[in-house]
């Protein structure tokens, strides 16, 4: 190797390593990787790219390894859910809870006053779901998850014991 310097095949050879390993071949400038600078070696590899000193061979064989010379170098992080999404995967984990209640009614429409043995809540959930959906406020997804367990949008004043 001498004096620090690692030729092209070798350094490739410890980058497809480090790939491997990490799953991505774009370490950043001051990243080490078995006593290796690894991200230094990438960087002078995309500046002698941008001076033009690769072949297209090279180049072909660091972007098979999946080496970026152009930025973004790194894949950019995901965004996290918005507020609408959060509250959408909310929506859905509870109708999963009345799974059970669906499979021996066939139905979602709890009673409102007592709920289910799980979930006493269940009945009003349901309520402020049904006044939601009239306010069209219910993402799609959960509409039709809720109209797959027969849920009735409208139901009517129900029993009333005075």
């Amino acid at each position: 190797m001498g004096r620090g310097r690692v030729d092209f095949d070798r350094g490739l050879t410890r980058l497809s390593a480090y790939a491997r390993e990490h799953g991505n071949a774009n370490p950043k400038a001051h990243e080490e990787w078995l006593t290796w600078r690894i991200g230094l070696w990438v960087s002078s590899l995309r500046a002698k790219y941008r001076k033009g000193k690769l072949t297209d061979e090279q180049v072909a064989k660091a972007e098979a390894i999946g080496v970026r010379f152009v930025p973004p170098y790194r894949d950019r992080k995901p965004k996290p859910p918005t507020r609408a999404e959060r509250r959408g995967g909310e929506l859905l984990r509870r109708l999963e809870w009345l799974e059970d209640f669906f499979r021996e009614h066939g139905h979602i429409n709890v009673p409102q006053i007592r709920g289910i043995s799980t979930w006493p809540g269940a009945g009003r959930w349901i309520a402020r779901l049904r006044s939601q959906y009239r306010e069209q406020k219910l993402p799609q997804s959960v509409v039709a998850k809720a109209e797959r367990m027969n849920i009735v949008w409208n139901p009517g004043p129900g029993r009333r014991s005075y």
